[in-house]
């Protein structure tokens, strides 16, 4: 009868940090996840939502529904895969201090106002900075276009499309 105590107690002891760890890891999970959202995602949904607009608007109304519909649906699937993807894999690489302090970080008024500037794409932080992307994808299209000299009696190959470059405001 001891021994048979002795061996439930010593499984329950041995089961404690597993329960501990699965309650750490859990949390931690949470955590990112709701990281990943805040920044990631946020910042992803953003640009996105610009994009797809800029895509339908020159478009016949009837169209740019079934267009808008369809990116909306493909591109909540992919945050679903992404949210998943990314919460585990922070919560592998960061402790819970470490996931919880990023999120102070994130939830700084401060950084709020920083990133909602960023985000804003009639803000002049953003025309500055596609305007000086622009030009240096102009120039590495423009670099290598002049590497593609014919060899050996093979044509020439097409440079790659360069940006549109964006109207000044």
């Amino acid at each position: 009868m001891n021994r048979l105590i002795t061996t439930l107690c010593l499984g329950v002891t041995l089961s404690m940090p597993l329960a501990a760890r699965a309650d750490d890891s859990s949390e931690r999970i949470a955590e990112a996840t709701s990281l990943v959202n805040k920044t990631l995602i946020k910042n992803l949904q953003t640009g996105f939502n610009v994009a797809l607009e800029k895509t339908v608007a020159p478009m016949p109304e009837a169209r740019g529904e079934a267009v808008r519909k369809e990116l909306t649906d493909e591109f909540e699937k992919q945050r679903g895969i992404m949210v998943e993807g990314l919460s585990k894999e922070y919560a592998q690489k960061f402790t819970l201090a470490e996931l919880k302090h990023l999120d102070e970080i994130y939830s700084d008024p401060t950084y709020l106002k920083f990133q909602t500037m960023n985000a804003d794409p009639n803000s002049s932080v953003t025309a500055i900075s596609q305007n000086s992307v622009t030009k240096l994808l102009n120039m590495l299209a423009v670099a290598a276009a002049t590497d593609n000299t014919p060899k050996g009696g093979t044509p020439p190959a097409p440079p790659p499309a360069a940006p549109p470059v964006p109207a000044p405001k």
